[in-house]
């Protein structure tokens, strides 16, 4: 089975009207302001033509009652040569000469190149009449030999009721009924003359004969009774001015003598009615002339009333068409201007909508959660009308006024967050702090190698938990927490950053230049560093090493990349990474499994610090850290910090204090730094204990092996070796190079310094608390 074919043109438009819904404001305006006005203009313009077209239909009764008018004088002139004819014949030549004249007239008239004579030559009737006259020659012919009168009067008949049955013809209906009833009317009074007529015409052949034969006494008989009819249709569709004009014209002596003769005639004969032919002519011819006239009349009276009904018409339609012209100039213009106004004002409120929503909304809110609480506003729609459209300013206004109040309290909320998180930060932070100098007090008091090293995983672990309280207050919006007084080694920010990993013995340094960052700058940069490689040790395979990379460019900044062989990241999951480290997510977004790039991103954003992650061709992803030329330097008077607080307390202060208070302590020999990663990295190597040696076992991990003590150590009672409390807390630095067998251990070293370490803390909390 064949299925119809559907045209996909048609169903484009049903879609496009069935999603109305989806228009544009200007195409629903121009639909609603445009559909009324071309209905209007429809109708009017059908209402203009079928006024042009009733004018012009007018205009073609008047042109058909002129010829109207020229066929009057036709049968008139025919009905004076039948009357010649068949009578004594002494003005048969003029009278013929006269019809001649009138067919003439008509034909021409009639052959004319409208359209109303175009129609009229191509009727049957007309082509009736054409034949007819010609008929009249041989009419002509036979009273020229003499023929019997009545084939005469056979002969004309003919013609003048041809020319009676086109002028019938020519009535019609006309779209006004007193126009038709006046020319029915004069079709009538035609009949009418045409009867009279052919009376006067076999009474003068009865005279001609001196006497009336039965065939023309039936004529007449019948041409009464025809009289009689025709008059009373007359009467019964003339006007009563018609009327009253024919009452007035074909009556009196001369009308009422006439019908005396014709009764007169028909009943005793010619012989017997004692009237000659001049005054049965002379009456007739009056009777006749009477009723031409009123015919003449009439149809002078439907040609003037078809052209005044024209003329009226084709005003009418010309007013009627500027009237048209002028409502639809009317209705465009206030169709244009309403519908500008409503543009103006749909578009007005939604630029408003638009530059609250992308302006002032978030300006103001930034400025609420900045702190500012006064003066903040956004400017209210400036649509001041009271119509429908200001109401919905009016509404927008009071939206705009309900999220500044949500802002608010969004902001109070926030900071109140933020506080709850700094404060329990900062009792976590206590607590390991405290928990750390606990397990340095451990360690020092610790000789079990299997404890100490279970000691050192609990103290990284503790400065993990440091790291992650220090991100939960970045979370809450606290400033710096860590910064140094002077310029950092790059190498000493990238072990820095490589110690507060869990796998930190799967990252490795392959590449430093030697520069130095600035001291207020390196904290956020070891932290942020640090959560990057803590990232790409946690999503790459745990026997893979993860490669730290960095690069001095050539507009002076440093790029640092961090690299692992983990399984990478989804455009979209990369696109969102991204996002967060470029500073760009917020608090309220769900940072729980992100939340070391969130805190990349707030850190590094407070120095201009760019950070890209990438995947690589090989697999994997490549954090990329821009550091620019002016957090960098090559040698330290390059790099002048701003503005630092005090963060650090140098260690002739902490012995002065110590002193002070009673204390004496000895410091070891330390090299000069300002920072626990340089303390850590650059320090020479303590002096070994003397009761241990340390060895590698098969796993890997160092042992300590008793040896036998040296000062200070106590003999006890049983004669075995005897720790002297603190003894070992600091041991002086190895001038010399320690032993190509011993295997160096940062963690031991990091166990060594701890000591020194929280005292320096400790000196800290206490300057804080003198200092509130």
């Amino acid at each position: 089975m064949n299925l119809p074919h559907e045209d996909p043109s048609s169903t484009m438009w049903w879609s496009a009207i069935v999603q109305w819904r989806n228009w544009p404001l200007l195409v629903k305006l121009g639909v609603v302001l445009v559909v009324p006005v071309v209905g209007a203009l429809v109708l009017g313009v059908l209402r203009v033509r079928a006024d042009v077209d009733l004018a012009d239909s007018y205009a073609s009764i008047e042109r058909v009652a002129a010829t109207r008018v020229q066929i009057v004088r036709v049968l008139s002139a025919l009905q004076h040569e039948r009357n010649e004819a068949v009578g004594a014949g002494a003005g048969l030549p003029r009278a013929m000469a006269a019809t001649d004249a009138a067919i003439a007239d008509v034909t021409t008239a009639i052959g004319a190149t409208s359209s109303d004579q175009a129609r009229i030559a191509g009727t049957s009737d007309y082509r009736e009449l054409v034949g007819a006259l010609g008929s009249l020659v041989a009419a002509r012919g036979q009273r020229a030999a003499d023929a019997d009168g009545l084939v005469v009067l056979s002969g004309y008949n003919a013609v003048t009721g041809a020319v009676l049955e086109f002028d019938r013809s020519l009535v019609g209906r006309f779209p006004d009924q007193n126009l038709t009833n006046t020319s029915i009317a004069l079709g009538e009074l035609q009949a009418v003359r045409e009867q009279v007529a052919l009376q006067q015409a076999i009474g003068s052949l009865a005279l001609r004969d001196n006497a009336l034969s039965d065939a023309g006494r039936q004529l007449m008989i019948e041409a009464g009774v025809r009289l009689e009819d025709q008059l009373g249709d007359f009467r019964s569709v003339a006007s009563p001015a018609l009327r009253e004009r024919y009452d007035t014209t074909v009556t009196g002596q001369d009308a009422t003598t006439r019908q005396q003769m014709v009764d007169a005639a028909r009943t005793m004969g010619p012989a017997q009615a004692r009237f000659t032919a001049d005054q049965w002519n002379a009456v007739s011819d009056t009777t006749v002339g009477q009723l031409t006239e009123v015919t003449q009349l009439a149809a002078a009276g439907l040609r003037a009333d078809s052209n005044e009904l024209a003329e009226s018409i084709s005003d009418r339609a010309g007013l009627e068409s500027v009237l048209l012209l002028t409502m639809v100039l009317l209705a465009a213009g206030v169709g244009g201007g309403l519908g500008r106004y409503l543009l103006r004002s749909v578009g007005l409120l939604r630029r408003a909508a638009l530059a609250a929503a992308h302006t002032g909304l978030p300006a103001a809110v930034a400025r609420i959660r900045a702190g500012e609480r006064e003066n903040v506003a956004i400017e209210p729609v400036p649509l001041r009308t009271t119509e429908e459209f200001g109401q919905l300013a009016r509404a927008f206004d009071a939206v705009h006024e309900q999220a500044m109040r949500s802002a608010a309290e969004e902001a109070g909320l926030r900071g109140n967050l933020a506080n709850i998180f700094t404060n329990l930060s900062r009792r976590s932070q206590g607590l390991v702090e405290r928990q750390l100098r606990l397990m340095e007090q451990l360690e020092q008091k610790t000789d079990d190698p299997d404890q100490l090293a279970n000691l050192f995983k609990i103290d990284h672990l503790a400065t993990r938990m440091r790291r992650n309280n220090e991100n939960l207050m970045v979370l809450s919006g606290t400033g710096a927490l860590r910064r140094f007084t002077e310029p950092v080694p790059l190498p000493d920010v990238l072990r820095a950053a490589i110690s507060e990993v869990e796998h930190y013995e799967r990252a490795i340094v392959r590449s430093v230049p030697d520069i130095r960052v600035i001291g207020y700058a390196a904290g956020d940069l070891i932290r942020s560093v640090s959560e990057l490689i803590e990232n790409a040790t946690a999503f790459s395979p745990p026997g893979s090493v993860v490669a730290i990379e960095s690069r001095l460019r050539g507009d002076g900044s440093v790029m640092i990349d961090v690299l692992d062989d983990g399984v990478g990241m989804g455009e979209a999951e990369l696109r969102e990474a991204n996002h967060r480290v470029a500073g760009g997510g917020g608090v309220d977004v769900p940072i729980s499994r992100q939340m070391g790039l969130f805190v990349v991103g707030r850190l590094t954003a407070r120095h201009d610090i760019r950070v890209r992650l990438s995947v690589r061709a090989d697999g994997g992803l490549c954090a990329s850290v821009l550091v620019p030329a002016g957090l960098v330097g090559a040698d330290e008077s390059a790099l002048v910090p701003a503005a630092i607080p005090a963060s650090t307390v140098p260690t002739g202060a902490v012995a002065g204090r110590l002193e002070s208070a009673g204390i004496t302590v000895t410091l070891p020999d330390l090299p000069s730094a300002s920072t626990p990663a340089s303390i850590l990295f650059a320090a020479s190597a303590p002096a070994p204990d003397p009761r241990f040696t340390w060895m590698d076992t098969p796993g890997g991990r160092p042992e300590r092996e008793a040896t036998p003590p040296a000062t200070p150590v106590a003999a006890g009672p049983d004669g075995l070796p005897k720790r002297v409390p603190k003894g070992q807390l600091l041991a002086p630095p190895a001038r010399q190079q320690p032993s190509t067998t011993a295997k160096r251990d940062a963690a031991r070293a990091r166990g060594f310094l701890s000591g020194f370490q929280s005292g320096i803390r400790q000196s800290e909390k206490r300057r804080g608390e003198e200092t509130s």
